[in-house]
């Protein structure tokens, strides 16, 4: 369940930590740990202290484990990648949360959990895999399709990749992507994260997909009403509930399905659970059970199973087509906080913690619905032994 806090963000200050990573500079595959850099930990302005972004699909996770690592001062805000992303960038514009700009032109962060690879590394920028997850595509536990083809899947949101309207027409109903649904003449109702996902992002590159067909909702996150339609306003202080799907009070609803405190990920999955009519895409987290139970479809008759993802790393020709891996991403250059310094050096097992918490990160990871690069259950596991990537 999603928090609904407000922060600011401020430049941030420790060390630089690598493990199974490569990073835009010297190799870094061992195992290290810097040295403390400068010589104080800068402010922070805001009421509760350190906020930090990324992605929107590893919320629970990271809440998780900045709870069980017992670090204070340290507040995951999600919202997606992209903003992660920009934040440990100073990226011109930065980023828009519960009506106040951060990051914009200044570093506000140097670790971000990601859903995709950083975007054309910069200079001291390093990788780190934690995990594998996979976007699944989601519709309601009751209907009676159960795979459909990766080109139909294209086709519904992208058509023929560009979102044209002729093209788009062509995937707009059950019928035309699954002989066997439970309603071939109705048209899909189809929903997605905002262009700031990480998630968006991979779908978008794994499926060939430069623009989305217009019938399909965007879901965003909005730090002051919840998750809400783009078309919705955006919530202000002085009001705040101006999301469309989501239930202030009361039982929530199939037409407002969603809770305040939700992310937009675990939103999409009651989205999907809600309607049998709905299509949606998420990563694994977005599983919902109970009065709104989505399930998973099987693409090009492979189901996202633990075996299937894990294959991206053994036989990637042969793994689910959407299987990825999952991220906490660095730019350890410039001042960094000591809560934030100090989460990364728990979740990797860095003195002064124990080597076992980075099994304990890895649990976390897993109890939210993602899945280990190796076994736990095998001899000698690793946690988070998935391999060095490059930043690309």
């Amino acid at each position: 369940m999603k928090k609904m806090i407000k922060f600011t963000m401020a430049a941030l200050l420790v060390a630089g930590v690598s493990v199974n990573v490569a990073a835009c500079v010297a190799d870094t595959d061992a195992v290290e740990e810097e040295g403390v850099t400068g010589e104080a930990e800068q402010e922070l302005t805001g009421p509760t202290g350190t906020g930090f972004f990324g992605s929107d699909t590893l919320f629970d996770a990271i809440t998780a484990a900045i709870t069980h690592s017992g670090i204070t001062g340290l507040k995951y805000l999600g919202t997606g990648s992209g903003n992660g992303e920009k934040c440990l960038r100073g990226t011109a514009g930065g980023v828009t949360y519960a009506g106040a700009t951060y990051c914009n032109g200044t570093k506000g962060q140097t670790i971000a959990p990601m859903s995709r690879n950083l975007n054309t590394c910069q200079a001291g920028e390093i990788s780190h895999r934690i995990a594998l997850d996979a976007i699944a595509l989601y519709t309601k536990s009751t209907q009676a399709a159960t795979n459909l083809a990766s080109a139909d899947v294209k086709g519904a949101f992208c058509g023929d990749g560009t979102g044209s309207a002729a093209s788009c027409a062509l995937k707009d109903t059950w019928g035309e992507i699954s002989s066997g649904s439970s309603n071939p003449a109705t048209a899909i109702k189809l929903y997605r994260r905002d262009d700031a996902s990480g998630t968006t992002d991979t779908f978008k590159t794994l499926n060939s997909c430069t623009a989305f067909c217009s019938s399909v909702k965007i879901i965003v996150e909005d730090g002051i009403a919840g998750p809400r339609l783009s078309t919705d306003p955006a919530g202000t202080t002085g009001t705040p509930n101006t999301s469309s799907i989501v239930t202030y009070s009361g039982t929530p609803t199939t037409a407002k399905p969603c809770l305040q405190t939700d992310s937009a990920t675990t939103c999409i999955g009651k989205l999907a659970g809600a309607d049998i009519n709905a299509l949606a895409y998420a990563g694994l987290d977005a599983t919902a059970t109970g009065t709104f139970a989505n399930k998973k479809l099987d693409i090009d008759t492979k189901a996202p199973s633990t075996a299937n993802i894990r294959a991206l790393i053994t036989s990637p020709a042969t793994a689910y087509k959407y299987a990825r891996f999952l991220f906490l991403n660095e730019n350890p250059t410039g001042p960094r906080a000591t809560a934030e310094g100090n989460f990364l050096k728990w979740a990797f097992g860095l003195a002064p913690f124990s080597s076992a918490t980075s099994q304990t990160f890895e649990n976390d990871l897993i109890a939210n619905g993602f899945i280990a690069c190796t076994d736990p259950a095998l001899p000698g596991h690793t946690p988070l032994a998935c391999g060095s990537t490059a930043c690309p």
